[in-house]
């Protein structure tokens, strides 16, 4: 499976979970649900093109906006756990897509 078919489907998942459709009457939940998406990562790292186009492949096929946010790990509080996730990272809801758990505070430096 391809990686972005593999956002895709984690994606889709996640917004039958979180009870997000495509129905008009949804749509504000879709967008407010969106807001929780999260899309971290850092300069330099080399990864992150790569991943934002199949994050946005991913939600392209779904139907759903890609209105999430982009957070530079580097700019966030020492006492933030994200900052301890590798880079690229995408969230839902504060947690990994992919099911890594959040990085204890204090976390170890970027590698």
């Amino acid at each position: 499976m391809g990686p972005a078919r593999a956002l895709c489907l984690s994606l889709g998942l996640l917004v039958v979970l979180a009870g997000c459709s495509k129905a008009p009457a949804q749509t504000a939940d879709v967008a407010r649900s969106m807001k929780d998406l999260v899309f971290l990562t850092r300069d330099g790292c080399v990864n992150t093109e790569t991943m934002r186009v199949n994050l946005d492949d991913a939600l392209n096929a779904l139907g759903l906006p890609n209105g999430y946010q982009f957070i530079d790990a580097d700019t966030l509080k020492e006492s933030d756990p994200r900052g301890g996730y590798g880079t690229p990272t995408v969230l839902y809801a504060d947690r990994d897509l992919f099911g890594m758990a959040m990085p204890s505070v204090p976390h170890p430096g970027p590698t």
